[in-house]
C-alpha cells in the first residue's frame, strides 16, 4: 500500500516536472530570459509613454504566448523596406511598438530579401499599431518591413488589457 502511493506520487511528480518543462523551459525565439517586454507608445505630436508588460505569477501565460506567436509570424519573413512604405498615410497616426531587451546577445537568423541573415540581437522592437505594422528594428540599427499580420493587433490588446486588469 505504502509503495504504491509513493510510486504514483512519483509518476505525478514526473508528469508535473515535464509539463513545466515541455511548456516554459524550451527556446522560443522572441522571449526574454525574465520574460518582461515593454509597450512604447508614440503619440502623433511626437510624445512618448513606455510601459513595462510584468505580468504576475499567476496570469494566464496563454495570452502572452498567443502575442509572442503572432509577432513570431511577423518576424518570419522580414524584407528591406520601400523609400515610399505607404504613401496613403498624410496625417500622423499613433504609433505603438512591443519592445524587448536581452540581457545577454542572443544570436537569431531571418530570413530577410529571401537570404537568410544571422545576428546578435540584443533589442528587437515590432510597430504592432500605426503607420508601419509588422515594421522590425533590431538592435536599434536595423529597421526592416515583417509580415503585417491582421492577427498581431488583437493579440496585443488581449495582452495589455490583462497588464491593466491586473493593476
Amino acid at each position: 500500500m505504502f509503495k504504491r502511493k509513493i510510486s504514483t506520487l512519483g509518476l505525478g511528480l514526473a508528469v508535473f516536472l515535464a509539463c513545466l518543462f515541455l511548456s516554459g523551459c524550451s527556446e522560443k525565439p522572441f522571449l526574454t530570459q525574465d520574460g518582461s517586454y515593454v509597450i512604447l507608445s508614440i503619440s502623433p505630436s511626437g510624445m512618448t509613454q513606455s510601459e513595462i508588460i510584468k505580468l504576475p505569477w499567476n496570469t494566464n501565460s496563454a495570452v502572452m504566448q498567443n502575442l509572442l506567436k503572432e509577432c513570431s509570424f511577423v518576424l518570419s519573413d522580414l524584407r528591406t523596406p520601400s523609400a515610399t512604405q505607404d504613401p496613403e498615410v498624410k496625417a500622423p497616426l499613433k504609433t505603438t511598438i512591443l519592445q524587448t531587451n536581452f540581457a545577454q546577445p542572443k544570436r537569431m537568423s531571418f530570413l530577410v530579401d529571401q537570404k537568410i541573415l544571422t545576428l546578435d540581437v540584443q533589442s528587437l522592437q515590432i510597430e504592432v499599431e500605426g503607420a508601419n505594422v509588422g515594421q522590425v528594428t533590431i538592435n536599434q540599427t536595423i529597421t526592416l518591413q515583417g509580415i503585417n499580420n491582421p492577427n498581431l493587433f488583437p493579440a496585443f490588446e488581449a495582452v495589455r488589457d490583462l497588464v491593466h486588469d491586473n493593476n
